[in-house]
């Protein structure tokens, strides 16, 4: 529902159905039903009539005079929520999704005494087909019905994609002539030998050639904006089709079939954009389209140009909104009067079923198009505002310049075309209904493409810099991208950069101020340069350009080595040189396998002018690498020599200490299990009665947890508990008096 307007005046209340164009003439109220799909039929005195599906049956209604519509007959049959109705010669040919078959229903008999349920259709050749139930027909103008979402209460299994019924040899018993099984179909329309289908559940519309009805070729296929094909119509010269995808804020699909190997989409529209509102079938007649709208009730666009629909009436004649299958489910555009009738399936006082008998006070919609060009280069200006004046009408243009846009009443408007950095431009044109006028507009640059200044660099280094500039954005120019360009001074040609593109759109200008120039030569002067473009295809020259000189090499680490010492297996000491002044050295070492991880020694530098550090906590009898780099700025670590030290040092840690006498102060110290959950073994051998520490300690050599043991000999065995402690890797020390040992224990 789009809006009720309430009108009060004492002491009566007049409630206003919301419409647009369209008038209602006439209704029929079915008290006890609720109503499904609608079709029409003129007999040969030229009376119209109605023919409703309800819920509980089929109903025919004589609407010749519109104001007074009066039923002429109903056929109770199975209740259904749903009845499709098509007509061919004097007979109604009603599908429902209950077990019913074909009805068919002489409508030459205003009595309605005369009609005929079917379920089995035969061929001459032998074959045949049996259904009770469908969802769709649709009948062409040759006489052939096209049965859609079949199926059966037996164990026929007919397909239930689209069956082939030929009514011209026995109208009463339609002749079986042929099948589409690929998929699903929920409904669908033919015209010559060319079938268009809704395939609801692929999400689809698929073109079909059905001229050898034993053996239907597919033609081309394309998805629809919600991916819910509900149904499809094409346009009375074939070149487009029309579908509905039934689906909460779901569109309305215009396709380009030219070539049915490329189907394109051209356009799509909603009738309530944000209100949730579904649309369920649209059917060409001539230039408009007319879909029942569930909740939004009968809506009519102008298709005129396929690829820009406008909509120009509805008639919304349900009270609620947004999302739901309730108000409109059918309408039927093709009366000779052109009268439009729908059905609504509960919009009645009593949340029953109305036939409504709608006025056509809508036409063609006056359309305009062009291109915006700028003035003084003659380029199309991309995303310029066209707005036209007293209807809140807004367009915009393509990349290429081009737009279009509509009005529904003939007149003239006022046209304000607009950019940002251009001069509006305000053009006032004649429109006709029917008739496209071509409006074109050259706006003026308000924008002078200001050049890009406060060019500086900072945070220099030996092959990095960064630029930065002031932001050029104003309250006349976005900036849409900016260019650098360097080069080496007295080199011949510029290297050019992007530094920084915006989305395109210019709904904002690009803030980008700062840019890093990598891969530069050290001790090496350069010149640098920039350019800015602006929205609306504008762009400055080159400022003028600004010098700077890259930083020296950072040196490299001299002479790495590393030192042991023998009494102390888990110590050592590394050692450099240099040839130059620096900042600050890092050496970094791993255990000697595949794997391993590298470790800062000394935390995050060791500075100039120290040219050793020390490690501990190694493993004795452990074979280690290592590596060092310096680094020429503590804030700048990209500043630093080019590489690591290369080849690493290798080395490997002494084992256990050694008495004067000959034979170990202890030995064969074992961790078990390694890795640990928390809980392990320390197991080791002492030579002669002593006191011994037990340390665990974290990597960086700080005590977690100690434990002494006093006056021990011989084999040791001690358990150690520290489940409570993180995941990690830890160290194991075990000293005496003299001497110590170290282990790593890993902790999962």
């Amino acid at each position: 529902m789009k809006k009720i307007l309430v009108l009060i005046v004492f002491p009566f209340i007049c409630f206003s159905q919301n419409s647009l164009n369209m008038n209602l003439l006439g209704e029929y109220d079915y008290p006890n039903s609720q109503g499904n799909d609608i079709w029409g039929w003129v007999s040969p005195d030229g009376s119209e009539y109605a023919l409703v599906g309800l819920t509980d049956g089929f109903s025919v209604v004589n609407v010749t005079d519109p104001l007074n519509p009066s039923e002429e007959f109903f056929i109770a049959d199975l209740n259904s929520i749903w009845r499709d109705v098509k007509t061919w010669g004097h007979f109604a040919y009603v599908t429902t999704e209950e077990d019913a078959g074909l009805l068919i229903v002489d409508l030459s008999d205003m009595t309605g005494n005369t009609y005929y349920h079917k379920t089995v259709f035969n061929n001459p050749n032998g074959s045949s087909v049996e259904f009770s139930a469908a969802h769709n027909i649709y009948i062409d103008e040759n006489g052939i019905a096209y049965i859609f979402g079949a199926s059966s209460n037996t164990s026929s299994f007919p397909t239930n994609g689209a069956i082939f019924l030929d009514l011209t040899i026995d109208p009463i018993n339609p002749t079986y002539v042929g099948e589409w099984d690929d998929y699903y179909v929920h409904d669908g329309m033919a015209r010559g030998d060319t079938l268009y289908l809704g395939c609801i559940y692929e999400g689809d519309m698929y073109v079909v050639d059905v001229s050898d009805k034993a053996n239907p070729q597919n033609l081309g296929n394309i998805s629809t904006p919600n991916n819910f094909t509900h149904n499809a119509w094409v346009s009375d010269n074939g070149n487009f089709v029309f579908t509905t995808d039934e689906k909460p804020d779901a569109y309305i699909g215009s396709y380009d079939i030219s070539d049915l190997n490329n189907i394109q989409e051209v356009d799509r529209i909603q009738s309530n954009p944000g209100s949730s509102s579904i649309p369920h079938n649209s059917h060409v007649d001539g230039n408009f389209l007319i879909t029942s709208y569930y909740r939004d009730g009968t809506v009519v666009h102008d298709i005129t140009n396929p690829d820009h629909l406008v909509e120009v009436a509805y008639y919304d004649s349900y009270s609620g909104s947004g999302n739901g299958y309730d108000g409109c489910w059918g309408t039927y555009p093709f009366l000779p009067s052109g009268n439009i009738i729908s059905s609504d399936r509960n919009s009645g006082s009593n949340n029953n079923a109305r036939l409504m008998i709608y006025s056509r006070e809508f036409q063609q919609a006056c359309y305009i198009n062009g291109n915006v060009y700028d003035s003084s280069t003659g380029l199309a200006i991309a995303n310029a505002s066209i707005d036209i004046i007293s209807i809140s009408n807004t367009a915009n243009s393509n990349l290429l310049g081009f737009y279009q846009s509509s009005v529904l009443d003939s007149g003239n408007y006022q046209i304000v075309f607009s950019a940002f950095g251009y001069e509006n431009d305000t053009i006032t044109t004649n429109f006709n209904n029917g008739i496209t006028t071509t409006v074109d507009s050259y706006l003026t640059p308000n924008c002078f493409t200001p050049k890009p200044d406060s060019l500086h660099v900072f945070d220099v280094i030996d092959t990095r810099v960064k630029i930065g500039w002031r932001n050029m954005n104003s309250l006349e120019c976005k900036v849409l991208k900016y260019y650098v360009r360097f080069r080496e001074l007295g080199s011949p040609s510029w290297t050019t950069k992007s530094a920084g593109a915006g989305s395109g759109l210019c709904n904002f200008g690009l803030n980008t101020t700062v840019k890093q120039l990598i891969n530069l030569q050290a001790n090496t002067t350069y010149e640098i340069k920039m350019k800015a473009f602006y929205c609306g295809g504008l762009s400055s020259g080159y400022s003028s350009p600004i010098q700077f000189t890259t930083a020296v090499q950072c040196p490299s680490m001299n002479a790495l080595s590393v030192s042991t010492f023998n009494n102390n297996p888990s110590k050592a000491r590394f050692s450099w040189d240099t040839s130059a002044a620096y900042v600050f050295a890092r050496v970094k070492y791993r255990i000697d396998t595949t794997g391993s991880i590298w470790e800062n020694v000394g935390g995050f530098g060791i500075y100039y002018p120290t040219f050793s550090i020390n490690i501990f906590n190694l493993e004795s009898s452990m074979s280690y690498r290592g590596h060092g780099r310096l680094f020429c700025d503590s804030n700048i670590t990209a500043y630093r020599s080019p590489s690591w030290t290369n080849p690493p040092i290798y080395w490997t840690q002494p084992g256990s200490p050694i008495k004067l006498g000959g034979g170990s102060v202890f030995e064969t110290l074992e961790i078990f299990p390694n890795p640990s959950n928390g809980m392990f073994n320390i197991t080791f051998y002492s030579n002669e009665i002593d006191d011994y520490k037990i340390s665990i300690k974290n990597t960086i050599g700080q005590e977690l947890s100690s434990t002494v043991l006093k006056n021990v000999v011989g084999e040791v065995n001690k358990i150690i508990n520290i489940e409570n402690f993180s995941p990690s890797v830890y160290i194991i020390e075990l000293t005496n008096n003299t001497y110590s040992i170290t282990k790593n224990l890993i902790i999962r």
